[in-house]
C-alpha cells in the first residue's frame, strides 16, 4: 500500500508540463500503432489514468508545492 502512496507522491512532484507529456506520449503512442494495425489498449489504459493524476490539485493550485 505504501508503494502506491510514494509513486503518487513521486508523480506529483514532478513537472506539470514533464506530467502531462508523458500521459500524452502514452495516449499518442497507442494511437499511432493502432493506425499502423497494432491494437495496443494498455497504452491508452495507462495514458488515461496518467492523465487523470496529471492535473493540479487544490493545494497546487494555491500555489503549495510541499507537501
Amino acid at each position: 500500500m505504501m508503494l502506491w502512496r510514494g509513486l503518487i507522491d513521486w508523480w506529483a512532484g514532478l513537472s506539470p508540463w514533464l506530467r502531462f507529456g508523458v500521459a500524452g506520449l502514452f495516449l499518442l503512442s497507442s494511437t499511432v500503432l493502432l493506425l499502423l494495425g497494432q491494437f495496443w489498449p494498455w497504452g491508452w489504459g495507462v495514458g488515461a489514468v496518467l492523465l487523470v493524476f496529471s492535473f493540479p490539485n487544490d493545494a497546487e493550485k494555491r500555489g503549495y508545492h510541499d507537501f
